[in-house]
């Protein structure tokens, strides 16, 4: 039983020579790839609904001023815009905002972490969407820990 509480179960291997074992083992092999895949998109899945706070009455709104995809459109314009973080890396390091740091609180606010690889924080930020599905970004707080 693996830890989201799925239980897998492979056939027992043929009786039969060993050419016929390479073929069940080969088998049984590609079914695990297939097995984790699967659930390592239920982890991709779980991550994006827990790092959102929008319903769809927001996402709705959202798409109305212009984004096609909110959450997607959000995150990938707040991760271009190092310039929001307002501390400069340690040692030559550069700040970057990371995907799977953000989350999308009710609009127009969210929260994301930054690091350099030594030093990170937190920021709150708010957003606007301009006119043809541009996103404008304002840092309203910031940390360093």
């Amino acid at each position: 039983m693996d830890s989201l509480g799925t239980s897998v179960e492979f056939p027992h291997p043929p009786y039969a020579t060993a050419e016929h074992d390479i073929i069940y083992w080969q088998w049984v092999a590609t079914m695990a790839q297939l097995q984790s895949r699967k659930w390592q998109q239920f982890v991709r899945d779980w991550v994006g609904l827990r790092s959102t706070l929008l319903d769809e009455a927001a996402i709705a709104q959202l798409k109305q001023e212009g984004l096609e995809d909110p959450p997607r459109q959000l995150r990938e314009s707040l991760m271009t815009r190092a310039d929001l973080i307002p501390f400069p890396g340690v040692l030559g390091g550069t700040m970057e905002i990371k995907d799977d740091s953000i989350v999308l609180l009710e609009p127009p606010y969210a929260f994301a972490r930054f690091d350099d690889g030594h030093v990170g924080g937190s920021m709150l930020l708010q957003y606007s969407v301009l006119p043809g599905g541009r996103v404008d970004w304002k840092r309203l707080w910031a940390s360093l820990e």
